[in-house]
């Protein structure tokens, strides 16, 4: 199976940075938004962070404009129609991956592979929507998209094996180390991560340290890149509470429930880093 153009419909964090990605390794890319504002945004992530690859010398200047050329923007569904695969990467509800796949399928040839960016929601739910459940896979990138090396390629019990293979030769021609994951809530890499920053969080609600000093616990005991607060930030408040409440619905575990906390400040809008505020403020 030969990938050699993709589409990815739902441009925001995620989906920009998979359109990046795939238009810095030579991809012909087509990204699909809802609307003409969200085709805007998504146009000034993609070009921000060519910039910032070419900046830190991850690629050169002439690649990050050649880049630039590899891909185009939307509103057009119908425009996913050539690809030979197609990657979800919308808001994490339910339903509204659902409905989306579904239309997916119902747009592209027999032959067009079907993925999914969901990070929590079982990927049987996600393909189940679909008349071809043995050609969708699970592909889990981790935030910041063209920096970090995982990804989870997930596979349902009826997933073909040739389907396994060529999203794994996939992830590999992007550079990435793809791990190979059985379709289960949160796969490995949330499962594990979800409770360790809602602990933290817990800790300082009850007054145990300080924000700082469970960072500094965490980075300069344990080696971490961030602390959980500063990794919270950065993946979004918004989304940590999403994760955890759809694991919660999956597991009854409550080491998912969302900590009150944390609800308090998505309520805000203080989402982390994206909004300028979360558990720490930003600038810029």
């Amino acid at each position: 199976m030969n990938i050699s153009k993709i589409a990815v419909v739902g441009c925001g964090t995620m989906g920009g940075g998979i359109v990046q990605l795939a238009a810095q390794h030579g991809l012909d890319v087509v990204g699909v938004e809802a609307s003409e504002a969200g085709v805007a945004a998504a146009r000034a992530r993609i070009d921000a962070g060519l910039d910032d690859a070419a900046a830190r010398g991850r690629i050169t200047a002439q690649q990050a404009a050649h880049a630039r050329t590899a891909y185009t923007l939307t509103t057009d569904l119908t425009e996913i129609t050539k690809a030979d695969l197609v990657v979800e990467a919308v808001y994490e509800d339910v339903e509204l991956k659902r409905g989306l796949l579904a239309e997916i399928d119902r747009l592209v040839g027999p032959d067009t592979l079907i993925a999914s960016n969901t990070s929590t929601i079982p990927l049987v739910v996600l393909a189940a929507a679909t008349s071809r459940p043995s050609q969708v896979v699970g592909l889990h990138f981790f935030n910041p998209v063209p920096a970090m090396r995982l990804i989870e390629v997930i596979r349902t019990p009826v997933t073909e094996q040739p389907c396994i293979d060529a999203l794994t030769a996939f992830a590999e021609s992007l550079g990435k180390s793809p791990v190979l994951v059985n379709d289960v809530p949160g796969f490995v890499g949330n499962l594990l991560i979800v409770p360790y920053l809602l602990d933290a969080i817990r800790a300082f609600e009850r007054g145990v340290a300080d924000m700082e000093s469970i960072d500094a616990v965490i980075t300069l005991g344990f080696n971490h890149r961030m602390g959980p607060f500063r990794l919270s930030d950065l993946i979004g408040l918004d989304i940590v509470h999403d994760m955890a409440a759809s694991m919660y619905e999956e597991y009854r575990d409550p080491r998912y429930f969302p900590p009150p906390l944390l609800k308090q400040y998505v309520r805000l809008g203080w989402l982390g880093r994206k909004t300028g505020r979360g558990f720490y403020t930003y600038d810029g």
